[in-house]
């Protein structure tokens, strides 16, 4: 029997995406087909389509700019990137094991090196030490999982806690930070040197596009609208009105 939380979707349960996804289609047929319905009845199907989506993706224009810059929207201290979030800034591990690869030159020195610091001299160490060490633990437990053949909500699967991180060290190559640390299994096993750099992620990716892709799918819009409403003008004012087929 496979266990309720086996079946998982970018880490999501099956049940709990499957649910939202049916919410979002289900609001969007509620919300935006009723009001292109009553369009639809008033203004006839292409222009009823014409008016609902000039209106729909200006308002997303409108949304997404406030989720991209913000506009004080929430006040003079108001944050950026209040919309979906893309990719979160995070410690990525480049390399792992005994005598790992050194991706970057400066790991070859790790840990004596001149360019390496203990945390502790920076205002910022506290917090990135406690990054590196989650990054470090979860990527142990993932890669000694895969090889063991078990998932992570598996019973007898190796935890994050599992593992015991030291000798954190912090330095930089040109832009890119860098990290080191030195971890091993807690209940026996080798010392583990671990690589990692540090990836600024992509927060406003999705932002972005609902931004870009809003403005011109309005701007594409647009003159369809105009287009439609001076043909309407026409037959209000003495123009010759299309053929009668029934109801929009």
């Amino acid at each position: 029997m496979i266990a309720a939380d086996s079946c998982l979707i970018w880490d999501i349960a099956c049940g709990t995406l499957i649910k939202g996804g049916l919410v979002t289609v289900m609001a969007f047929v509620l919300f935006v087909g009723s009001v292109l319905l009553l369009l639809a009845a008033v203004f006839g199907r292409r222009m009823g389509y014409l008016v609902a989506a000039v209106g729909f993706f200006g308002w997303m224009m409108i949304l997404s700019s406030l989720w991209t810059f913000g506009f004080y929207s929430q006040g003079p201290e108001t944050p950026v990137n209040l919309g979906p979030r893309g990719a979160e800034p995070a410690w990525l591990v480049e390399s792992a094991g005994i005598d790992p690869e050194p991706v970057y030159e400066a790991y070859a020195s790790y840990p004596e090196g001149s360019n390496w610091r203990v945390p502790g001299d920076n205002d910022n160490d506290a917090g990135s030490e406690q990054s590196v060490t989650t990054a470090t633990q979860g990527y142990l437990a993932e890669q000694t999982n895969e090889e063991l053949g078990l998932g992570k909500h598996e019973p007898g699967a190796v935890q994050t806690t599992d593992f015991t991180v030291e000798d954190v060290r912090f330095a930089t190559d040109g832009d890119v930070s860098l990290a080191a640390t030195t971890a091993y299994f807690t209940d026996g096993g080798p010392a583990l040197r671990v690589y990692l750099r540090h990836d600024s992620g992509s927060v406003n990716k999705y932002s972005w596009m609902f931004l870009i892709g809003s403005t011109v799918l309005f701007a594409a819009h647009l003159p369809l609208l105009d287009q439609a409403e001076r043909k309407r003008k026409a037959i209000l004012t003495g123009g010759t009105a299309p053929p009668w087929y029934g109801p929009a």
